[in-house]
């Protein structure tokens, strides 16, 4: 087969698995809207995630340029004062994976290989508009691969990329300090990125309070979750859609869709969702928690209660203070898996304030996420001392386990009740 054959077949690859890419996330979006609970304040947030995560899309609707963020221990407030839109990379889709599974490991995070496949789809002529960078700290070991991962993938993209070198023991005074520098530098890659020398503390402190304000919007979300009033399946929507347009706005329509959550699920015991991300349009496990009649009040999963670290207070404000303390809040609030002295992550989920919240832990699994998987097993024994029921549940990117995972979810469920 001559070039030109290879490249016709992989053009014709590519225009139907983004047929079927259009078809899965309509299927999803027709779902959440025929729910007994859509409500026209939640359609912003489903419009966000139908209308694609290209970045032609998002800087059109943000008014920003776009900078991808591969994870999320990037301050995001130093991106918004020098005027660009973070996007965090998820991959949602189960078909785009076709795109890129051939060129990668057999058993790899679906939601990389995911994303990968869906910048393929990016590349091949939705819009054209490339991300303006990409930052990308070191947290798992495919993350730390990613752009090696896009050159084997034939994704032909070269902007400007950044790594945040993560320090991976929190409580170490050399590890704050050193993560402090790492800060610096991104505040160094974003000044020559955008050509703006120097930013003024006041922006800097207003950007901060701009986050905090739509912290303590999020934070009443959380807390109708945690009574009960908030669906996961809503909760995610709305979190999911987080980094698809401009924080103001995202934070309004969450106040806006706040009064809709008054009524409590009828029976079904309460659990805690803990474990790989979830994203859309594959929301698979959260309709199927749904189904098996379990209400998740709590997660701790970094697309939904964890999309950013909560608010940033400080007492310095000078330039120093004010990015020391964002550095410490990116560091020492986040509970990826990827530390070693992790016990805050698992104290968070044992907490003496939340054993009456929940009556077990459903830990979701994605296959070839090996951080989730090897805290489970920490977790799991933890959890079993003291009493709690505990469930894992390893999935991939595919609907064929369903009726697997449902059977396994009921009978949990059953063990819960008795």
């Amino acid at each position: 087969m001559n070039i030109g054959q290879q490249e016709n077949r992989q053009g014709r690859l590519i225009k139907k698995i983004f047929d079927r890419f259009t078809d899965e996330a309509a299927q999803e979006v027709n779902l959440l809207k025929s729910r007994p609970d859509f409500r026209p304040e939640l359609e912003y947030f489903v419009d966000l995630l139908a209308a694609g995560r290209d970045p032609a899309t998002i800087a059109n609707r943000t008014g920003r340029k776009v900078v991808a963020l591969m994870c999320l221990q990037a301050p995001l407030e130093l991106f918004h004062v020098y005027g660009l839109q973070p996007f965090k990379i998820f991959g949602g889709t189960m078909v785009a994976q076709r795109l890129s599974a051939p060129q990668l490991p057999a058993i790899m995070c679906p939601m990389l290989r995911s994303a990968l496949g869906e910048l393929h789809l990016d590349l091949a002529g939705r819009n054209g508009e490339k991300f303006l960078a990409w930052v990308a700290p070191t947290t798992c070991d495919w993350v730390v691969k990613i752009k090696d991962m896009m050159e084997v993938c034939g994704v032909k993209e070269d902007p400007p990329f950044h790594r945040l070198e993560l320090p991976h023991l929190k409580d170490r005074d050399e590890s704050q300090e050193r993560w402090l520098e790492e800060i610096y530098l991104l505040k160094t890659f974003l000044s020559e990125l955008t050509g703006i020398k120097k930013i003024k503390r006041q922006d800097l402190a207003n950007s901060m309070r701009l986050y905090q304000k739509t912290w303590h919007v999020f934070s009443r979300l959380i807390d109708l979750k945690r009574q009960g009033f908030a669906p996961l399946v809503w909760f995610m929507v709305i979190t999911n859609s987080f980094f698809f347009d401009d924080v103001e706005k995202w934070s309004a329509a969450v106040e806006k869709a706040l009064p809709l959550f008054t009524e409590r699920p009828k029976n079904g015991p309460n659990v805690f969702l803990a474990g790989s991300p979830i994203f859309f349009p594959n929301l698979k496990m959260l309709h199927l928690l749904e189904e098996a009649g379990l209400n998740v009040v709590m997660d701790d999963l970094c697309s939904s209660e964890r999309i950013f670290p909560g608010a940033v207070f400080c007492d310095d404000l000078s330039e120093h203070g004010l990015l020391k303390a964002l550095a410490q809040r990116y560091h020492q609030g986040c509970l990826c898996p990827t530390f070693s002295d992790n016990d805050r992550r698992i104290n968070n989920i044992i907490a003496p304030a939340h054993k009456d919240l929940y009556q077990g832990v459903v830990f979701h699994v994605l296959k070839g996420c090996h951080p989730f998987d090897l805290e489970s097993l920490t977790l799991e024994s933890r959890l079993k001392d003291l009493g709690f029921k505990f469930i894992k549940l390893e999935t991939d990117y595919t609907s064929e386990d369903s009726q697997t995972l449902l059977t396994r979810l009921e009978a949990y469920r059953s063990s819960l009740v008795n």
